[in-house]
């Protein structure tokens, strides 16, 4: 009878084990993101707007190879965006609105 009820007691345990770990799997809470976190801000530019930027960019600035890449971007003023980029050799920002006019594009 011992056997029985140890080997209940061992399913037990691991039933419950079981359960917590896949209780801390949980992904769906609403945790809100760090300060340090890659995004923490709410609002950035879409990304045909980002990489419409940094194609304008490399044209003006005349990048050699073409490669500017958008590192990050935010509102800027009302309907426009600022999109920060980066290539080899220096920085730029563009400043670019909603219908993807670009307003400016200036070395960093």
């Amino acid at each position: 009878m011992s056997i029985r009820v140890s080997n209940r007691l061992s399913a037990g345990l691991a039933a419950g084990l079981c359960l917590s770990v896949v209780a801390g799997c949980n992904t769906s809470s609403n945790q809100t993101p760090t300060a340090g976190a890659v995004r923490s801000s709410g609002e950035t530019a879409p990304t045909d707007l980002q990489l419409l930027c940094a194609s304008k960019a490399a044209e003006e600035l005349k990048v050699a190879g073409g490669n500017v890449l958008p590192v990050s971007s935010m509102p800027s003023g009302e309907n426009a965006y600022q999109v920060n980029l980066t290539f080899d050799g220096g920085q730029a920002v563009c400043i670019i609105d909603e219908t993807g006019t670009v307003q400016s594009i200036s070395p960093a």
